[in-house]
């Protein structure tokens, strides 16, 4: 008799929709074990699965839908779930992550990992009930907005506690701005997995789940969780976090001058607060940083929703001047809605916004609208337009790399993406080197959810003064200049990026929020010696420090391979003011690259740094042999190689040793 599975749920669902057979599959212990769950899971298939002749679009493309063996436990904030698949809008690697409280109700229905494949012949949606799943018509679904589709599910199964996922009108009209909707407000954004969805038909997935989750070592677990929620209070980011979010970043000078916009003193935080009702919070988490918002007057009257960022406030708003708090409200509930991820709009429309101003555009482009900075009704037309790719929409939907090629008129030189994800300009060049350096070799594109060190940029936030970044740097790496010091080329920095990956891995891994981890909480956030804590008492699986680094490892690994099978090179893994300097020969004209505190040959030096803890050639930025085979991948290194990718041994590089043996201090 096989032994229990602990953490883990122990089923795998595999749905073909263009057959409509549904697979249970028993999940395998030691594939758990060395991949952990959610995007563990997700990348090490598609790496199998969805090859470089595999368009995004086709019904070949799979998506896998998965969690950790942490989610809906007592864990801290272990509410998220990860979406996997090869993205739309880039054409190469993409995770996206996601809260509120659909993963741990999947998990609680049995199911640790859903495999979607193929494409139905007509609308349908997934509805998991335990052991009951079955494929059902969406034809009354298609073409409503995401809060419809929820609320039209949940009476047609008579149950208001269904959880879903879910796309709108985005994801059906197969936009590279569409995303996936949990719940009302929580996005799986990145990559335009939204158009995944609704390129195979499938309109949304629906669970209920009344299993629960067993752990190992119950008593310990739950005695390890509450420490951890009261260490987190501890951190000097935690008041502040706990009251307003992301948004509580916004109006920061740091943050105005990185986004090159006015200072619109409206968006601050503070301003927003007359329309916050109450704080929220996804499954499981102490720190309810999300917000239940209401406008209850004035021209956005009526106006509800959740979940307002601050990259949505920052976007829509310091690039394309929208300083209404009440507008911005409204803007977010449109883009839940349908099912747009809200950072899209900002950099797209403020993109345009330029364009007319610099006459490269007129009304004859536009649709007759006039594109003037902070005009409220025209940036909601867009934003409707490009959902629906309607006219100038789709252009705008092609941002950053399609809509420009398609418009012509040089005006790619005003459009930034990094590996075809859109970012904002020369953003990733003004906030330190760490910064810079993270922003660039992100394997899905420009991010700040997976290496960089947001919480940790000098002068963004002033609950971590230089005092304290500069002990946690002597504590952490023997140096206080790696934290302390903004810019420079302290190899230690490129040491960060890498450890930064490792701790946001471990927790889209093992299903906890980065919000309770190192990424937000530096000092007193789930550490990698946390991460084997809670996975050995919830598993029962001995999980060291050193097991949890080499299961990130593969999963950097693995997103890396992936993305060199379909031509990613070293060039795509700076910022895009820099990558375009290295592919056009020359620097994009309209950016001044004397005012930049590093240069790209101080850039390469930290890239090469990070190539060689990270186990990649320097010369192209892939893994190398020798490292793939380290962490367990001797097939991925033999495929490299079948495919002439595998790069030639480098010469032998020693890391410097770890004080800390990888350890961090409380």
């Amino acid at each position: 008799m096989s032994a229990p599975f602990y953490g883990w749920a122990g089923c795998i669902l595999d749905v073909d929709l263009t057959s409509g057979k549904i697979v249970k599959k028993k999940l395998d212990k030691d594939f758990a074990v060395k991949y952990i769950g959610g995007s563990g899971f997700g990348v090490r298939l598609l790496y199998d699965e969805v090859g470089p002749d595999i368009d995004p679009l086709d019904e070949r493309n799979v998506t896998y839908i998965g969690q950790g063996p942490l989610s809906g436990t007592l864990a801290p904030a272990s509410g998220r779930y990860d979406i996997v698949s090869k993205a739309p809008i880039t054409g190469i690697f993409n995770r996206t992550n996601g809260g509120g409280f659909f993963g741990p109700e999947m998990k609680y229905a049995g199911y640790d990992l859903i495999i979607i494949r193929g494409k139905s012949p007509k609308p349908v949606y997934l509805w998991i009930n335990d052991d009951h799943v079955e494929l059902r018509d969406a034809k009354h679904l298609w073409g409503k907005d995401t809060w419809e589709t929820q609320r039209l599910i949940r009476e047609e199964l008579n149950d208001h506690s269904v959880r879903t996922l879910k796309i709108g009108p985005a994801g059906e009209n197969l936009c590279y701005c569409s995303c996936i909707i949990s719940d009302l407000a929580r996005a799986a954004g990145r990559g335009s997995t939204g158009a995944v969805w609704g390129s195979k038909n499938l309109k949304a997935i629906a669970a209920r789940g009344t299993k629960g989750v067993k752990v190992a070592k119950p008593e310990e677990f739950v005695e390890y969780c509450n420490m951890l929620v009261q260490r987190f209070k501890q951190d000097p980011y935690y008041e502040m976090h706990s009251a307003w979010g992301t948004l509580g970043t916004v109006s920061t000078p740091a943050l105005i001058a990185k986004y090159r916009g006015p200072d619109l003193p409206s968006l601050h935080h503070q301003n927003f607060a007359p329309f916050m009702k109450k704080n929220i919070a996804c499954f499981g988490c102490s720190i309810h940083c999300s917000h239940w918002y209401e406008v209850h007057e004035g021209k956005y009257k009526g106006t509800v929703g959740e979940g307002l960022e601050a990259v949505c406030t920052l976007y829509s708003g310091v690039m394309a001047r929208m300083a209404d708090p009440a507008w911005q409200c409204t803007f977010n509930t449109r883009c839940n809605q349908l099912g747009v991820h809200n950072e899209h709009p900002g950099e797209a429309i403020a993109w345009a916004f330029r364009l007319y101003q610099e006459g490269i555009i007129t009304k004859a482009d536009t649709d007759g609208l006039e594109l003037t900075w902070g005009n409220e009704d025209v940036f909601l037309e867009l934003l409707r337009k490009m959902a629906c790719k309607e006219g100038f929409g789709k252009i705008l939907d092609g941002y950053p790399v399609r809509g420009p090629q398609w418009l012509g008129r040089n005006s790619e030189i005003y459009a930034s993406h990094n590996k075809g994800n859109p970012t904002y300009g020369d953003g990733e060049l003004r906030l330190g080197s760490s910064w810079a350096l993270a922003q660039g070799c992100n394997t899905r594109g420009r991010d700040h959810l997976t290496g960089a060190p947001w919480n940790l940029t000098q002068g963004m936030f002033k609950e971590m003064p230089d005092e304290l970044l500069a002990k946690l740097g002597q504590e952490r790496y023997g140096d206080p200049a790696v934290l302390a010091e903004k810019w420079g080329t302290n190899p230690g920095k490129a040491r960060l990026v890498y450890d930064y990956e490792h701790n946001c891995a471990l927790a889209d891994m093992s299903g906890v929020c980065k919000f309770n981890a190192e990424y937000a909480f530096y000092e007193k956030g789930i550490h990698l010696d946390d991460f084997a804590r809670l996975l050995t008492l919830a598993t029962g699986v001995s999980y060291t420090v050193q097991d949890v680094v080499h299961a990130a490892e593969r999963e950097m690994l693995l997103e890396r391979s992936f993305n060199a099978r379909e031509g990613i090179r070293k060039e795509d893994d700076y910022p895009p003011l820099y990558t375009w300097q290295l592919k056009h020969g020359k620097p994009n004209p309209i950016y001044d690259y004397s005012q930049y505190k590093i240069t790209i040959a101080e850039l390469t030096t930290l890239l090469d740094e990070y190539y060689r803890w990270r186990g990649c050639d320097i010369a192209t930025g892939i893994p190398l042999k020798s490292k793939l085979e380290e962490v367990g991948l001797k097939d991925v290194a033999k495929d490299l190689a079948r495919r002439g990718l595998l790069p030639k041994p480098p010469p032998v590089f020693t890391p410097p040793e770890n004080p800390q043996d990888m350890l961090h201090a409380d």
